[in-house]
């Protein structure tokens, strides 16, 4: 395997470089595919630059790498930069997502559930868990802002990181928490209701997705705050 991967590097030191720097970026795949991409293109541009001047078309590939600098500084110099799109992302999702959660919810209740019969138990969590993806959203609205700025390395990009996974993840462990406590002390009326109503069904099934989503994308960002190095 050594000797192979060897030969490879000989015979294209460009594209055994823009591989292994690929590996070590850390962020979105569409977002490392375009860094290698941008990279690869900027060492042929300057591997033909030096076969122009007239050196071997092998040495100057390998000058334009030995020039990149060592996969692993390169790497962290555009760690910041993959960081940020991540965290941009999970703002967004969490942006867009956790209020139109609340929203949806809300008119769903109004329209399904009769204003007679007996109360909501435990109807204090109902309006906690509407806070909570409020509170969610405005998080992620200015996180998603503030991430922004950082691309320009104004503020540390793994800090605002870190404040998106505490403010969002925990406005979604709230939700998530106060949700599962009052179905299961409603459970004979959330039956009741399921059973007769086809739009509340469809909103549990899409609500159990966004979150899984949720939860993915500040798994993700959560890995980049948190990972040493």
């Amino acid at each position: 395997m050594t000797t192979v991967l060897r030969r490879r590097s000989d015979d294209d030191p460009i594209g055994a470089y823009v591989t292994a720097l690929g590996n070590a970026l850390r962020g979105p795949r569409g977002a490392r595919r375009d860094v290698t991409t941008e990279l690869a293109d900027g060492l042929r541009d300057a591997a033909d630059a030096y076969v122009e001047a007239g050196m071997p078309a092998r040495e100057a590939e390998a000058r334009a790498v030995r020039e990149s600098g060592p996969v692993e500084d390169v790497a962290a110099e555009y760690a910041p930069e993959l960081a940020a799109v991540q965290g941009r992302r999970t703002a967004a999702v969490c942006a867009l997502s956790m209020p139109a959660t609340v929203l949806a919810w809300g008119l769903t209740w109004s329209a399904e559930v009769p204003t007679g019969g007996h109360r909501w138990r435990l109807g204090v969590l109902s309006d906690l868990t509407d806070w909570a993806g409020i509170a969610g959203g405005v998080a992620g609205c200015v996180l998603a802002a503030l991430l922004v700025v950082s691309a320009r390395r104004v503020v540390p990009v793994r800090l605002l990181l870190a404040l998106l996974v505490l403010l969002c993840g925990g406005a979604v462990l709230v939700s998530t928490v106060c949700a599962v406590v009052m179905n299961v002390a409603n459970a004979e009326r959330i039956a009741w209701m399921l059973a007769g109503s086809t739009p509340a069904v469809a909103l549990s099934l899409a609500t159990g997705v966004v979150s899984a989503w949720q939860l993915g994308s500040l798994c993700r960002s959560a890995n980049l705050a948190f990972r040493r190095g």
